[in-house]
């Protein structure tokens, strides 16, 4: 027997010696009860500072989404375009973690920064949306996008705000469409059964009915690639049925315009209309060929006019005659009311004419992404424009990752420390 140094040697050499009749005594098995016990409690202990640990680091490294709701339904004048749009910080949410965002004053592009593996991270382009009641950004989850395929003509916002509708690629091929509603995050597939594959869309941009109802697509139904074979399809948005509004036949794509209802195109001097609801068509044929146009609350007709040479500038015809906007107008925006249209360039400047008198004033639209030119909700020219939101920087999730790995090895090693600080301590004489 050698000599018992702690109280515990002591037991184990008692133990050793014990008569092997004792083995199954009550007070023995009490004894080993309660040593089993002892030993789960201190394990639990340290399970118990481990997770407290890792929660708390955790919570520092990355508080989180904002635990306050989303912003309620707000009334339509409480909407309002920003005057300049900020990109959002890189590591900001996207839909697929913070939610749709509700209605959408802009959608544009901007670099995304996401996490690959527990350290790395990936740079994409991404579309963001910018929220029509606050200016707060999120990037948007666009189910079946290719991100590297989309930008100007192919993403498009609806003039009401609710609708992202974009093109979706296999590769480098058109597959399909679809429209997301930014109100209930759903996701609606726009493909026509017989084609795999979409022909005949090559350079035209998709666009939304100004009651943003519809969707406005060039492509070949019997696949074809041929210049001639293409049509005027318009998508139902909420149901998915599509109609044609203008047959095949046409060499040059359509210009696609806006109106209070229906879809609106022109081609060279006329202008045309399609009511996909009632099948019903009309035109009307203009002094000018026509760039862009477009149709106001009560039926009033304001477009983007050629040059009469080739050189010429274009311009605005608004009640009938020549505007001067003080700039070479590119096409009309969107309207503020029945007397007075918005028109604008590809540089951010912009125009609201009074129809009746031909005043101009003049304002700017301003954005710090180079990315893609921003969409903006139309509509929403019938309120008062806002200065714009700068993002707040976002967190970097691979700091929870470091965070918690110190603070576990942090535990473990205290807890190493301590079991073997019990094993070595010797009890007082």
């Amino acid at each position: 027997m050698t000599t018992p140094t702690t109280l515990a040697d002591r037991l184990r050499d008692l133990a050793e010696d014990a008569p092997s009749h004792l083995d199954g005594a009550p007070l023995w098995d009490a004894g080993r009860r309660h040593d089993r016990q002892r030993r789960v409690r201190a394990l639990a202990a340290v399970a118990a500072v481990v997770v407290a640990v890792l929660g708390v680091g955790a919570t520092v490294a990355w508080p989180g989404r904002d635990a306050s709701p989303e912003p309620a339904a707000a009334a339509f004048s409480d909407l309002h375009l920003p005057r300049m749009i900020h990109a959002p910080d890189g590591w900001t949410e996207g839909t697929d973690e913070a939610g749709p965002p509700g209605v959408l004053a802009a959608v544009s592009m901007s670099t995304r920064i996401e996490r690959d593996g527990l350290l790395g991270s990936r740079r994409s382009s991404s579309v963001f949306g910018v929220s029509a009641v606050d200016g707060s950004t999120r990037f948007l989850d666009l189910r079946g996008a290719s991100a590297d395929m989309l930008g100007n003509g192919t993403v498009v916002l609806s003039p009401d705000g609710t609708k992202v509708g974009y093109v979706r690629y296999r590769g480098e091929e058109v597959v399909g469409w679809a429209v997301y509603d930014t109100v209930t995050g759903s996701t609606r597939f726009l493909d026509d059964p017989e084609q795999a594959v979409i022909r005949g869309t090559d350079a035209f941009e998709i666009i939304f009915s100004g009651d943003s109802r519809y969707l406005l697509t060039n492509y070949s139904p019997s696949g074809s690639d041929r210049a001639k074979d293409d049509e005027l399809v318009v998508w139902d948005v909420e149901t998915g049925e599509a109609t044609s509004a203008e047959s095949q036949g046409h060499y040059w794509l359509p210009s696609p315009g806006s109106g209070p209802s229906g879809v609106v195109w022109s081609r060279g001097q006329r202008v045309l209309r399609f009511d996909p609801e009632s099948g019903e068509s009309s035109s009307e044929r203009l002094p000018h060929d026509v760039v862009h146009a477009s149709y106001g609350p009560s039926g009033e007709l304001a477009y983007v006019a050629w040059g009469e040479r080739s050189r010429d500038p274009w311009r605005l015809v608004a009640g009938g005659r020549d505007v001067d906007v003080g700039f070479e107008p590119r096409t009309v925006i969107g309207w503020r009311d029945a007397g007075h249209v918005v028109v604008g360039n590809l540089r951010g400047r912009v125009a609201v004419v009074d129809v009746e008198t031909g005043e101009a004033r003049a304002d700017r639209l301003r954005t710090d992404t180079q990315t893609m030119t921003p969409v903006y909700a139309t509509d929403l020219w019938a309120n008062d424009l806002v200065p714009g939101t700068r993002p707040p920087p976002a967190d970097d999730p691979r700091r929870t990752t470091v965070v918690a790995g110190v603070a576990s090895a942090t535990v473990l090693v205290l807890a190493g420390a301590s079991i073997l600080w019990r094993r070595r301590r010797v009890p007082p004489a």
